[in-house]
């Protein structure tokens, strides 16, 4: 006799990244510290430097192509031309700061067309307000 498990599904999460919602279905995060070191006379290791680098996010999913498919394409290009910050929430998360990296887009024809977008971050990341 077998038996099965039951999952939860997933659903895409929207996420509002410059004026445009992206429908995330899978998100990366990486953050790091760079740390220089020098020899110390004693033979021992001493930190002269330590220093948080920025957060890289990554956001990939879908974002709906009815009506203008271009208008997306210029409001992406538009975010990495631009030196200005913006604000993401997503998952209860807020992540301010923001400033565009790299997007891709495929329109492949259909109703959706995959996106990945990428920011970066140097701002801690909060809590979003609970109602």
């Amino acid at each position: 006799m077998s038996s099965t498990a039951a999952f939860s599904e997933r659903r895409a999460e929207p996420v509002a990244i410059g004026g445009i919602t992206l429908y995330c279905e899978s998100f990366r995060i990486s953050a790091a510290r760079v740390m220089n070191e020098e020899s110390a006379a004693d033979g021992s290791t001493a930190v002269t430097n330590s220093a948080y680098r920025s957060s890289r996010l990554t956001f990939r999913g879908r974002v709906c192509t009815q009506g203008a498919p271009g208008d997306f394409i210029l409001g992406l290009n538009g975010l990495v031309h631009s030196a200005a910050a913006f604000t993401i929430e997503y998952t209860g998360l807020v992540f301010s700061g923001c400033r565009m990296l790299a997007y891709t887009l495929e329109d492949k024809g259909g109703e959706w067309a995959d996106i990945s977008v990428t920011v970066a971050t140097a701002e801690t990341i909060t809590r979003g307000n609970v109602a």
